[in-house]
This record gives structure tokens, sequence and C-alpha cells, in this order.
């Protein structure tokens, strides 16, 4: 097995990543006709054995992308794993992981890291981190916390080889309190990385709110927005500009999404109409099989808490 660190920032960037990504490449699994892919927002992986047994089971069984937002490494949501890697040795795949943020104790030392991650059933060629700005948003509490973190969001764009077929594989994670113009630039700036032809998955948490979540009053506001007018939220592309940068690089949400299905909720008490649809694939040159696009609840069993505030995305692809 080999383990190395690249930064491989493309030359000219105006931001550089502050922490460069970390891949764990593993041999290539049998090449099937057809590409599975799954998208999650893990919240930290605090319950990551939960997030395999997930992962083993249909419709994510036998996943050959898995992308991943959220997952820490060596912090303590995570008790102090490395949640990215270990999964990734559970389901026998390579790993890319990109650490956004480090987290630093009172003495300024980082004691973790935030970040994201894809798991690949073939190993990675190429692993480019693309560093995107951070919008400005005040605190919505104000508490003294004993620890900070330093960073930038930060996207993957990875290349890797299913059976002589060369795709690109791209996640990002973008904002979640700013103004849908903050996260339709941080999309662009992502995009000026990432190939404008060839093959390509492409998927993330894009925090399509439509809103600006910036102070309490944004919130109550978007609360009323979310009973008068709940459709927008399960079918935000309206109001997302960052969708239009998708279309340019001819990235396509139709068919790999099951549309105008929530994938977030704050608590199984608000009624799934009121839920929004934050998580999203797009592909290029792919072409998704007729009923495999899907949203999982995040259980390990019927009678088990969800792992993550957000659902299971997945899709299976024509090879």
């Amino acid at each position: 097995m080999h383990r190395d660190a690249l930064d491989l920032t493309a030359a000219g960037a105006k931001l550089t990543p502050h922490f460069p990504p970390v891949v764990v490449n593993r041999a290539a699994r049998r090449t099937k006709s057809r590409l599975r892919v799954v998208l999650l927002n893990a919240a930290g992986g605090r319950r990551f054995r939960d997030i395999v047994k997930c992962l083993k089971r249909p419709p994510l069984n036998g996943a050959d992308v898995i992308l991943l937002c959220e997952v820490n490494a060596g912090s303590k949501p995570s008790a102090g794993r490395d949640v990215a890697a270990e999964m990734a040795a559970m389901l026998e795949m390579s790993c890319a992981y990109i650490p956004e943020f480090g987290v630093t104790n009172s003495r300024g030392e980082i004691v973790g890291y935030m970040g994201n991650a894809i798991l690949s059933a073939a190993p990675f060629d190429d692993v480019l981190a693309v560093a995107m700005h951070r919008p400005r948003t005040p605190p919505m509490l104000k508490r003294r916390r004993r620890w900070t973190r330093k960073g930038l969001p930060t996207g993957l764009v990875t290349r890797v080889n299913f059976g002589g077929k060369e795709l690109t594989v791209g996640l990002a994670h973008l904002h979640s309190r700013c103004m849908p113009a903050e996260r339709a630039r941080q999309m662009a700036t992502y995009l000026e990385s990432f190939p404008t032809s060839g093959r390509a998955v492409f998927g993330g948490d894009l925090n399509t709110t439509t809103t600006e979540l910036a102070s309490w009053a944004d919130m109550r506001a978007t609360a009323r927005q979310m009973i008068a007018n709940p459709d927008r939220f399960r079918a935000p592309q309206a109001y997302e500009p960052l969708f239009e940068h998708l279309r340019e690089h001819r990235l396509e949400i139709e068919g790999v999404n099951v549309a105008n299905h929530p994938t977030f909720t704050f608590s199984g008490l608000i009624p799934r109409s009121m839920r929004p649809k934050l998580d999203w694939l797009a592909v290029r040159d792919l072409h998704p099989i007729a009923g495999t696009a899907a949203v999982v609840s995040p259980r390990s069993s019927i009678l088990m808490r969800r792992i993550s505030d957000h659902d299971f995305v997945t899709v299976d692809l024509e090879l």
C-alpha cells in the first residue's frame, strides 16, 4: 500500500489549499458494466461503522465511487479516528482525503481536521485540491470556544480509470449560510480546475437553501418561506445560479437525482414536504440507468436513529 500527500493545486490559482490531500491507493476491483455512485454528508463521521453498514446493503452496496462531505480526521467529533481512511480500508477501496480546515486548540496546535473524501474502487491516477473562497457570515451564537479552525473550503478533482475508461471524479462542499450568489462564486472557482470535456462525475453537499442564513432574522424568514412556498426548497434550481455554472460545463443533473425529493432534515418531526434538497450529483458523457437514482435514509436499521442529518444520494451509470 502506498500513502502519500500531494498538493497538485493548479498553477496560477488565486487561492491555495491550506493542506495537501492524502491519497491511499489500493488494487482495483473487478470492473463491472455499470458504475454505482453514492454521495453522503457524513456529519463528521462519528458513526462511521453504521455508515459502512448502510453502504453494504442495497441499493448502496458495491458502490464504485463514494463521495463524502464532512469527514473528520483526528478531531473530537470523530473520536480521534481518521474516518475516510478507516472507511476505505473496511470497504477495500482507494481513498483521497482533503482536509479543508485544521482544528486548533487554545495553544494554536492542530488537533484534527475537517474535510471531504472520495473513495474509489479503482486507484487514483491524479488528485487535485481546489481551494474556494470562504464567505464571511457572523456567528449565530456568541459562545466561547476552546478551539478554532483555520483553512479554506476545498474540493477535489481526481482522475480514475475504470476498465480502460478514464473518468474525472469531483467533489465540493459549498457554504450553507451565504447568499446563493456566493455559492455560485464558489462553484465557478471550483470548476475552473475541472476539465471541460470527457466523462465526468461530480457531486457534493451544495447547500442549495435558496436563501441567505446569516442571522436569526434570515432563519425566521426562511422558516416562513418553507411554510408558504415549500416547493422552492425541493426544486431550488431557479433560485441558485450555481446550476448555470454546472450547465456551462455540460454537467447534467437530470436523471441522476430524484426530482423534488429532499435530502436533508434538522429533525424527523419536520414534514418531508418542508425539507430541502441540498445534495446533488451531476454527470457528463455518462448515462444514468433508469430507475436507479434514489435518496436513501441514513439508518443502519429501521430501528436505529439517523447517522447524519443528510440522506444518501445514489445512481448507477452505464460505463
